[in-house]
């Protein structure tokens, strides 16, 4: 790309010349203004209050020269690291510096993060508050849809990065944008229609949050966001969301082994979204209720949820109502839902047919990735273990490149497993490729 790509900035030879010179706040400006974002929604970005952004830029306040805070602009915007290099050594002639790979792939989720927030910023209305200062204060903020648009934009930024990417490092960067809507709600001063609006925003943002550290491995975060949400669920009275929180908190209990707590979750859902008109939402938790059946051994009750959820595929997702986050629901996602309870009804010839259809049939790297991951270790369980392997390397290309998802990984381990028996050249490759991303 050139140098006047608004997504580079930080690679232009201004941007680097700016920092040699011992100018941050000019060069974080080019940023900035590349991406026409007045000053205040710039603060709003940086958690800085209206004025703070212009004083930095014209070089009235140190505040970039504060490493910590250096570091923390450059993430919230997405900027590698390795790019601050200039304002560290005085030059812009630094050369080729070479990283570590755990290090570059931050880099890479920092970058992918920081265009998708400054979506977020721009969308927002240009009066958003510094919530946190005001917090602080002990002030209060009126409310308005501004701050409820900015924070449902945030969401689904977050969202769409997920179902793209994976959680990636965004946890963090989540639970600072939840607290600023936990602290309108707790501070603010709303009506009635607002703050049902509000927690409706602020509850898919939280579990959204739970989501990623769910993803990333961090069951304690993702056990006290879900809950959070919920909460704010039934405030707002979103089924959508409500639905959605409840299926993040039955995924967690499933994944734990909690099984008995997952299908009683399941079947809660089932029952609730009743008079909800979307062929998506009843096909997910058709096909999620298959898998806690059949994870309890009840093989006749998961046949039924099965044709259920493969009946709502056959009528068609074409709601335009549904939500963001139920974007991921297609009929691949939900072969690879009932290829799940397949696999805990020991099918597994049947959860291999399932999981081959869904390879291929997604253009989203996460969701491809989950379907590789899963194919693989359905191969591994069925005993084709060479080819386990071998599918098992195209899942790893993804998840060392693109995708970042512990979860994922995880995913993986039956393949793992097997892999040490298989004695291939291929087999050595996975094995020490797979071992290397859990240790990241």
């Amino acid at each position: 790309m050139s140098d006047e790509d608004s997504g580079l900035v930080w690679e232009t030879t201004e941007f680097q010349r700016l920092l040699a010179a011992h100018r941050p706040g000019q060069a974080f400006a080019l940023i900035r203004r590349a991406h026409q974002l007045s000053q205040a929604e710039f603060g709003v970005l940086l958690h800085w209050d209206r004025s703070h952004t212009g004083r930095v830029e014209r070089e009235e306040v140190g505040t970039l020269f504060d490493v910590r805070e250096l570091i923390r602009v450059a993430d919230t915007l997405g900027v590698p690291r390795r790019s601050l290099v200039p304002l560290l050594l005085g030059t812009a002639e630094i050369g080729s510096i070479e990283g570590t790979d755990g290090d570059e792939g931050a880099d890479v989720d920092r970058r992918q993060f920081g265009l998708t927030l400054f979506g977020a910023a721009v969308a927002s209305a240009t009066g958003f508050p510094a919530a946190a200062s005001a917090s602080a204060a002990g002030t209060s903020q009126t409310v308005g849809t501004n701050h409820v648009q900015y924070i449902n934009d945030v969401a689904d930024q977050f969202w769409a990065h997920d179902s793209e990417f994976g959680s990636g490092g965004l946890v963090e960067a989540a639970l600072k944008q939840s607290a600023i809507a936990r602290q309108l709600l707790d501070h603010g001063t709303y009506d009635a229609a607002t703050g049902r609006e509000l927690a409706r925003a602020a509850g898919s943002l939280v579990d959204c949050t739970g989501w990623l550290a769910f993803d990333s491995g961090d069951q304690k975060t993702a056990r006290q966001c879900f809950t959070e949400a919920l909460i704010l669920a039934e405030r707002s009275g979103d089924m959508f969301l409500w639905s959605n929180v409840m299926d993040d908190l039955r995924h967690q209990a499933w994944r734990v082994g909690s099984m008995r707590e997952a299908l009683q979750l399941s079947l809660r859902i089932s029952d609730a979204i009743r008079p909800i008109r979307s062929t998506r939402l009843h096909a997910l938790h058709a096909a999620r209720e298959a898998v806690a059946y059949a994870a309890v051994g009840d093989a006749r009750e998961s046949e039924q949820a099965i044709n259920r959820a493969l009946r709502e595929v056959d009528r068609g997702f074409d709601d335009a109502e549904d939500p963001i986050w139920l974007s991921f629901v297609t009929p691949a996602e939900i072969q690879s839902i009932t290829a799940q309870a397949r696999t805990c009804l020991g099918q597994h010839d049947k959860a291999v047919d399932f999981y081959r259809s869904s390879v291929g049939a997604t253009t989203q790297p996460r969701d491809e990735a989950s379907y590789r991951a899963y194919y693989a270790s359905s191969l591994a369980r069925l005993g084709d273990h060479s080819m386990a392997v071998t599918e098992g390397l195209s899942a790893l290309s993804l998840l060392e490149n693109t995708v970042k998802s512990r979860r994922l990984v995880a995913e993986l381990k039956p393949t793992r497993q097997v892999a040490e028996r298989v004695g291939s050249d291929e087999a050595a490759d996975f094995i020490h490729r797979f071992d290397k991303l859990v240790k990241v």
